[in-house]
């Protein structure tokens, strides 16, 4: 008896895959949410509704859903390919800034379509109601068909072969004409030739046809090294000074309290074999750090009804430690307090956070980013606030001219964003200087976002 699927609903879908949206979010960089919604969540929620609950293959992307996920994920890596490339290289500055935008999406809509005839060819989905296989030619999108229908898989004995014109055919049930109005006759075409792109292409290969080539790919490797549960190191920030410390703070050992004057000499007299019975290295160990054990002669010359450890001054901490403590306003320990109650706990979290209240900011607040360059435009507050972070860490290096902040062009590539791109974004805020030779120079309002200019 086979194993009975159940269709899930686009809107769960999507709550499911939320963070991943919010990638694409912020590739899209849409000035408002009503654009974002009609060209962009409006293709991926009709391809929700094409995929429901259906795998992708049974080796990869195989959970209930997981089509849907691996159309999103490679919607997200073709994105950020295409940040990084320059279409319409051979055309002149204007015709290309016209023309970035309209190959940016349509990298998007040919990846998020490339993937629609996946599950049909490596599996048959029979409708359990009664016993029909859905043909995605004939009954167009799966929901449609399904309805709330239970469905079982079954593998094909052999997958179907790869039909990229059919794959074009089903993707006129995700992409609309209205989306491909406003559109260049040369955008039209390279990205009709991208959908479904084949695996090894043979002589000249459109640069639209290669981003998604190559984000299916990554796509793809992700999610078997995911499989085999291999990833790439995780690089932790060192712990600070405070929260070693704090996690190595002595027990402190409260003294026994003394007798008082008043107790009878026979308590006292008492106390004394017992005392003299346990030996000194027994009662304390010599290199607890809270206490110090007195020499010989002084434990002999001391009166016997006196205990014979004292409270030391306290651990002795490294000055880096102290100078941490310090910063962190948590006293350490001194010959003064030695024998007041242990203080309180201190939390490292609230440690951590007052700690960060107290520095500085490395990079600018999202008020400042509103004021400057104005609501929206995600990858420029993107950009800027990676910048100013390296910048303050001194991994980029900025240098402030006469009227503004110069960022080399060849810097700009490792933030995700061309520096055709930058120049045209700044262009429309009134904050480009100049972008001559290998520079580009940003007026001194927006240029205090990276860095604050010395006064000197």
């Amino acid at each position: 008896m086979s194993f009975l699927h159940e269709p899930i609903a686009a809107e769960q879908l999507f709550a499911n895959h939320q963070k991943r949206i919010e990638l694409v979010r912020q590739c899209a960089n849409e000035t408002t949410e009503a654009e974002f919604a009609r060209k962009w969540l409006a293709v991926l929620r009709r391809t929700a509704t094409w995929f429901s609950s259906m795998p992708l293959t049974p080796e990869l992307h195989c959970e209930p859903g997981g089509a849907f996920r691996a159309t999103i994920e490679s919607t997200f890596y073709a994105m950020r390919l295409a940040g990084g490339q320059k279409f319409a290289a051979d055309l002149t500055s204007d015709k290309r800034r016209t023309l970035e935008p309209q190959y940016n999406y349509a990298v998007f809509l040919a990846t998020a379509c490339s993937l629609l005839d996946e599950p049909f060819r490596h599996f048959e989905f029979i409708r359990q109601s009664d016993r029909a296989t859905w043909n995605p030619a004939a009954d167009g999108a799966f929901v449609a068909w399904i309805g709330a229908a239970p469905y079982s898989v079954v593998r094909r004995v052999m997958p179907l072969k790869n039909e990229r014109v059919r794959t074009a055919m089903i993707a006129q049930t995700v992409i609309t004409p209205e989306l491909l109005a406003g559109m260049d006759t040369a955008v039209h075409s390279d990205l009709f030739n991208a959908i479904n792109p084949e695996r090894s292409p043979q002589g000249f290969e459109a640069l639209v046809h290669k981003v998604v080539r190559q984000a299916m790919d990554v796509a793809v490797d992700f999610e078997r090294k995911a499989q085999r549960a291999v990833f790439a190191p995780v690089k932790f920030d060192v712990p600070s000074a405070v929260h070693v410390a704090l996690a190595l703070e002595p027990q402190f050992v409260t003294p026994e309290s003394e007798p008082t004057p008043a107790a009878s000499p026979e308590a006292a007299v008492a106390t004394q074999p017992a005392t003299a019975a346990t030996p000194l290295s027994a009662a304390a160990p010599v290199n607890s750090p809270a206490i110090e054990v007195l020499p010989q002669k002084a434990v002999s010359a001391a009166p016997s009804n006196e205990a014979q450890v004292v409270p030391s001054a306290g651990p002795q901490l490294s000055q880096p430690l102290l100078d941490a403590l310090a910063a962190a306003a948590i006293p350490p320990a001194t010959a003064n307090n030695a024998t007041a109650p242990r203080p309180a706990a201190v939390d490292p979290a609230a440690a951590g956070a007052q700690s960060r209240s107290n520095a500085s900011p490395s990079g600018p607040t999202d008020e400042q980013l509103n004021e400057i360059l104005g609501p929206g435009a995600a990858m420029m507050k993107e950009f800027f606030k990676a910048l100013a972070g390296d910048v303050a860490s001194g991994k980029a290096k900025v240098v402030w001219e006469g009227k503004g902040l110069a960022v080399q062009k060849r810097l700009v590539g490792a933030y995700g964003m061309t520096s055709d791109t930058l120049v045209e974004q700044l262009k429309k805020r009134s904050l480009l200087l100049r972008a001559h030779g290998t520079d580009i120079c940003i007026v001194e309002r927006a240029g205090r976002l990276i860095s604050e200019r010395s006064t000197a």
